[in-house]
């Protein structure tokens, strides 16, 4: 964890998760046509208004997740450390 708060990107796939991160904070997270193109959870760090926020890319979350489809558990665990 780095920064004053941190921000984890939740959503189904390919609904612009990493391509929100990149506009955000600069930081490049491979988007592509094809479902989970992001594998791993990808940071970034934004400023605003003095506070460093890092804003975390994970991989998109399915129906199941919480039973462990896909790498839901990672995902919600991830998540979890978040502030928002």
């Amino acid at each position: 964890k780095s920064g004053d708060t941190r921000i984890g990107l939740v959503g189904f796939p390919s609904v612009g998760k990493s391509t929100l991160l990149t506009t955000l904070t600069g930081t490049r997270s491979e988007a592509a046509a094809y479902e989970f193109t992001t594998l791993t959870c990808i940071p970034g760090t934004m400023k605003y208004k003095g506070a460093r926020i890092q804003v975390l890319d994970l991989p998109g979350i399915i129906e199941g997740a919480a039973d462990g489809k896909g790498r839901g558990r990672q995902v919600i665990s991830t998540a979890r450390t978040c502030n928002l």
